[in-house]
């Protein structure tokens, strides 16, 4: 899930808002507006990204800046989507690389940022929550270049970083930054671990993002190697098999309040037909729907053997609750009609293998409020 210095941009300007309108400029149907309806519906929950996205600001624009063209866009937003019993949170989409204690200055600036984003959602939607779902990285001889760092280290600042900001919910990556599927759970459980108890010093809900897609390798050389292939192959984001992504679950389930989910999309969305191209396929390479189908028939079936109650020794029932979406824009074309019932159909999807939970993201492209710092 993780992309350094990964940006969204829309050059689109803010003062062609028009508020509580349900379709673009062009005419095209809101489709923001159509997944908020049917959520209200199906009574699901929604939390969508901030106009933010990317975690490579620090140094390209000042806290200032950034806070108050994403206030504007807070307010916007809200404005037109607010009035949704479904609209339940944010999701900060600043995928930053880990920073070390003491970088007091980079550290400064992000939590200038996110204090003052949190504290404008919570004021526009006093209730609301505020998520982020960062990373960790298990490659200790820094052989893609990134600095390693230890548990504590991470536990040390994000404690300080929670407190300061009242971020609601952090949602932690369990695959480390790599995706890598020799990494042990062993290796994994330290950071877990290290996240948790600084969640719990700040008072912070601590959830784990159980990713579903990864790359299959046996090592390092094998994924640094596929890495510099231009047209990188099927294998390099495969569904995590059964097996593993139970035992996955099973010790998130310890460890996290709840369970949320990269990978339903590309790899497990079961829909045959194409509608927007991240739906269904990674990095350019597109993902065979017998292949989508299975792995959402076996998830499913696995879903269905798990006890209602959560066990002893645990937070959660290791089942996920929600997936990261992201919205395609080639929607162009549908009717509302047409586009209500893609959207339907994705979300009675989510819901038969128990999600209740919409976690959206590419929300800021997807309507002409779009101003990206």
């Amino acid at each position: 899930m993780k992309r350094i210095g990964y940006t969204v941009i829309s050059l689109v300007i803010l003062s062609t808002y028009t508020s509580c309108i349900t379709t673009s400029e062009n005419d095209e149907p809101d489709v923001l507006e159509i997944i908020y309806t049917v959520a209200d519906k199906k009574g699901m929950r929604v939390i969508s990204d901030l106009n933010l996205s990317g975690g490579d600001w620090y140094g390209k624009i000042s806290a200032d800046s950034l806070i108050a063209k994403t206030e504007k866009y807070i307010s916007a937003y809200h404005e037109r989507y607010g009035q949704h019993p479904s609209f339940w949170g944010w999701y900060l989409n600043n995928e930053i690389n880990p920073i070390k204690v003491t970088e007091t200055e980079k550290s400064v600036f992000w939590r200038k940022v996110w204090k003052s984003i949190v504290d404008e959602c919570h004021h526009v939607r006093p209730g609301s929550m505020v998520t982020i779902s960062p990373f960790f990285l298990l490659d200790k001889d820094e052989l893609r270049g990134y600095e390693y760092l230890e548990p504590s280290e991470y536990e040390q600042w994000w404690s300080t970083t929670l407190k300061e900001t009242g971020i609601d919910i952090l949602m932690l990556q369990d695959s480390g930054a790599e995706h890598l599927s020799f990494y042990t759970l062993a290796e994994r459980e330290p950071f877990f671990a290290a996240f948790s108890r600084a969640c719990e010093s700040a008072g912070t809900k601590f959830w784990l993002n159980v990713e579903t897609g990864q790359a299959d390798v046996n090592d390092w050389s094998e994924a640094l190697a596929m890495e510099k292939e231009k047209h990188r192959p099927k294998k390099w984001r495969v569904f995590t098999e059964i097996n593993w992504l139970s035992q996955k679950l099973e010790l998130a389930s310890k460890y996290g309040e709840s369970i949320v989910n990269w990978g339903y999309y590309p790899l497990m969305n079961p829909t045959e037909e194409v509608v927007g191209a991240y739906l269904n396929d990674v990095g350019g390479s597109p993902i065979d729907h017998k292949d989508r189908l299975d792995a959402y028939e076996s998830y499913k079936a696995y879903y269905k053997t798990v006890p209602n109650q959560i066990q002893p020794g645990h937070k959660t029932r290791p089942v996920m609750q929600g997936t990261l979406w992201y919205i395609p824009l080639n929607y162009s074309g549908l009717s509302r009609k047409q586009l209500e019932r893609v959207i339907e159909q994705q979300i009675e999807q989510q819901q038969a293998i128990g999600f209740d939970l919409l976690w959206l993201c590419n929300t800021p492209a997807s309507m002409e409020l779009a101003s990206t710092p």
